[in-house]
């Protein structure tokens, strides 16, 4: 049984006018759908990667999977449990423990006022795991060695602090509640590239020591190939792939996935020629989505049916793509 799975989620935003304005308008109720009926497992100790463009629901699927979003249908589940967000129940509470969240910002998600040994005791306190101050003040200390700082840090402020150090903060937080499930919302993205590669160390490091699960969000194809062990990509919502990474790398299935990984930088093709349309790169508003394949508009593989019939899902080795075209081809 998987570690943790979301099942058909689907997450609808209301993007309406105020309801007189409506009323005097004659409008419609608008919704935006942002995820769009995606299934996913992670493995326990496993890194899944999730990929796409800004806006395809990446962030989205973060929050609802830890329950900072109630999903419009679907649910998660954890060890069989489902997840409820809304559930003040002991039992609840304990779920929600074994799923944290690294964000994108170690900058905006660290309290200013306080110092970093309260930031990091305050999930041990408040889930109850140490009662005594003293012991409280141990495993602080732990937490800050463990991921590569010093125990003489917890008296200093945030901003005292360098932005790969701060995210290595959030990170001895986030394992202050004792999870099993950690969800890493681009949290590279905003510092140095050679900070990312010593935080994204500590994360595999940290992963074998505490036989953690990931589910891993970035636009980085490196760092996807770097610390994943499967990836699904996201376009406008719906999961078009997912494969093992070396699957993924070696023969990508779907158009969109083969045009991000020719998109993606590489040492030896510098002055490469582009042969994609110019007008056919802007994705399409995910408030006016195309119909059939959510992806013909930029599709140089589509066909008439494209534009009408929406693809099922066909299996490979080892995962499974939606597209029609490449599976007749």
């Amino acid at each position: 049984m998987s570690l943790i799975e979301l099942r058909n989620i689907i997450q609808d935003f209301d993007i309406s006018d105020p309801w007189m304005a409506r009323v005097l308008q004659g409008q419609e109720r608008r919704l935006l759908r942002a995820v769009d009926n995606v299934s996913l497992s992670i493995e326990k100790g496993e890194t899944y990667a999730l990929v796409g463009e800004s806006g395809s629901g990446k962030s989205t699927i973060a929050k609802i999977m830890v329950g900072l979003l109630n999903p419009t249908a679907g649910q998660v589940v954890i060890d069989g449990q489902p997840l409820t967000v809304q559930s003040r129940s002991p039992q609840a509470r304990a779920l929600r423990r074994r799923l944290q969240m690294v964000f994108q910002s170690p900058y905006a998600s660290l309290n200013p006022r306080w110092r970093v040994g309260s930031l990091i005791g305050e999930p041990i306190s408040a889930f109850g795991l140490i009662d005594d101050k003293k012991g409280q003040e141990r495993r602080v200390h732990e937490l800050l060695e463990m991921v590569g700082l010093s125990s003489n840090d917890a008296n200093r402020f945030p901003h005292e602090f360098s932005g790969g150090q701060r995210q290595r903060i959030c990170i001895a937080r986030v394992l202050a509640s004792e999870p099993e499930i950690i969800v890493c919302d681009e949290p590279t993205s905003a510092l140095d590239v050679s900070v990312q590669a010593q935080v994204l160390n500590l994360l595999r490091d940290l992963q074998a020591e505490l036989d953690l699960s990931y589910l891993f969000i970035t636009h980085d194809l490196a760092v996807v190939r770097q610390i994943a062990h499967r990836a699904g990509v996201l376009y406008l919502g719906q999961l078009v792939e997912e494969q093992s990474i070396d699957d993924l790398f070696a023969a990508p299935q779907h158009p969109y996935t083969q045009m991000l990984l020719e998109a993606a930088p590489r040492v030896d093709r510098f002055n490469r020629d582009f042969t994609t349309d110019p007008d056919a790169a802007e994705s399409p508003s995910p408030i006016n989505r195309p119909s059939g394949c959510p992806y013909h508009t930029r599709c140089e593989q589509a066909v008439a049916a494209c534009k009408t019939v929406e693809p099922s899902a066909h299996t490979v080795a080892s995962g499974f793509h939606r597209c029609d075209v490449r599976q007749t081809a």
